[in-house]
């Protein structure tokens, strides 16, 4: 009897061990599209090599932590070269290099204009339409000013959504690794949970994540910056008014890099390095406040130095915020008083002519005289130079966005063949735990038959 109660015992186990596996099989086919999902897989000891005298069944997480590490980089990655691609595409509209628009468009009318003033200094009505395109000049630069100062505004709107989205997901991530500590093993949801938020996160903002011993995560940003550390977490702030490196701190403490990666890197960097140069801000002038006041300030000293048809001095026609230099450009605008009679267009002196400074005028934009230039590019050309750089620094983003994206396609691939569920090793998995299963039941049944046998021939030897 003591045999057969043995036998009933093991084939008990292996029922419950081959209950488990199923168990995790079937989980695995319910969540095969479930992302943060990682496949368990049930590792059957036979009778003699587990715990027990049966079969025993241990659950193990396909997870890969290097894998996932390969995969969120990639993914911030990513995220990083697509918005600031998508960022810097709206920053390009502004500087239309065709001369059909903006500001290349209205210096071409504003030599147009004073051209056709040398050719008829007396005619007011040609005087009138010269101030004209003077204000289209000005207008053109308060466009791209108040475009750009309204993306600036975006920007910081979406870094300061996106930290608070960080945050979230820090508190996520704090509260799973709470629950592990609780309960060790690989609990499906919570192992879900965890790598969900990981995930997410990593598109956000480029992370570093290390694995403690009780299968809690510690999470730094931008590679320095904690934002959990086991069971707490540590709020971001921003402060976008400040230099880069000082943008984004931790209520947790941490150096934090000069710049990051993901979609709060793309934004930042998008701020930062192409838009605050060109219209100014943290202690810088920007190049389209430089661009303006150059132009505005050269033309203003072409009239003042020279007279009207009538011998009078020169007023000038540009007024622009002098007490600082980063609004110049939203600023500039024509002096409503100046009229077409008091628009200078002769010169004076040994070479004076009666269309002069209106002649000097109508070639300002792409003069060649040392006075007229900036950084020793005439004014068309400085602009040029401008639209140059932000379309250069979208090609780069762009191509750089679809390097990155296949990288993160081929990085998932890889992921997926490591930690995803496969359907069809799922269907040979379940059919061959539910042949084992039924095989075990089978000997339950058969030794269930023998034990009642034995008992009933216990019975009758005793009467």
């Amino acid at each position: 009897m003591t045999g057969i109660f043995t036998s009933l015992q093991g084939m008990s186990a292996a029922l419950s061990a081959f209950s488990q596996a199923l168990g995790a099989d079937q989980n695995n086919i319910s969540n095969s599209s479930t992302p943060g999902y990682a496949a368990i897989r049930a590792v059957i000891q036979p009778a003699g090599f587990g715990t027990g005298a049966g079969d025993s069944v241990t659950l193990q997480s396909s997870g890969n932590a290097q894998v996932d590490a390969i995969v969120q980089a990639a993914a911030s990655q990513a995220s990083d070269s697509q918005t600031q691609a998508q960022q810097l595409g709206a920053v390009n509209q502004q500087f239309d290099i065709t001369g059909s628009t903006g500001i290349l468009a209205a210096f071409q009318q504003f030599s147009s204009a004073f051209a056709s003033l040398a050719v008829s200094p007396g005619d007011s009505a040609v005087a009138s339409t010269a101030i004209s395109a003077a204000g289209s000049v000005a207008a053109a630069f308060q466009s791209v000013a108040q475009s750009l100062s309204s993306q600036s505004q975006n920007l910081q709107a979406s870094a300061q959504s996106t930290v608070s989205q960080i945050n979230d997901l820090a508190a996520q991530i704090t509260a799973n690794n709470a629950q592990i500590q609780r309960d060790p093993g690989p609990e499906t949801g919570t192992d879900t949970s965890q790598r969900s938020a990981l995930t997410q996160l990593s598109g956000l903002v480029g992370v570093t994540v290390t694995s403690n011993t009780d299968g809690t995560v510690n999470v730094l940003a931008g590679g320095s910056i904690p934002l959990v550390l086991g069971d707490q977490s540590f709020a971001l702030s921003t402060n976008l008014s400040a230099a880069p490196g000082s943008q984004i701190t931790s209520s947790g403490g941490g150096s934090a890099p000069l710049s990051f990666s993901g979609a709060l890197g793309g934004l930042l960097d998008t701020l930062n390095n192409t838009i605050t140069p060109i219209l100014g801000g943290n202690s810088q002038t920007g190049s389209l406040n430089t661009l303006a006041k150059g132009f505005a300030s050269t033309a203003n000293s072409i009239l003042t130095s020279a007279v009207t048809a009538s011998g009078s001095a020169g007023v000038p026609i540009f007024t622009y915020d002098t007490a600082n230099p980063a609004d110049v450009a939203s600023t500039l605008s024509i002096d409503p008083t100046v009229t077409a009679s008091q628009l200078a267009v002769a010169t004076t002196g040994a070479s004076a002519e009666a269309n002069g400074a209106a002649n000097a005028l109508a070639g300002l934009a792409a003069s060649g005289n040392a006075a007229d230039q900036l950084n020793g590019l005439a004014a068309q050309d400085y602009f040029s130079s401008i639209a140059q750089s932000v379309g250069q620094q979208l090609s780069d983003a762009t191509s750089q966005s679809t390097v990155d994206q296949t990288s993160l396609t081929s990085a998932q691939a890889h992921q997926t063949s490591i930690e995803g569920v496969s359907l069809d090793q799922e269907a040979i998995n379940v059919t061959g735990d539910q042949r084992a299963w039924e095989a075990a039941a089978k000997l339950v049944s058969v030794i269930d038959n023998l034990t009642l046998n034995a008992v009933n021939l216990v019975g009758l030897q005793d009467s």
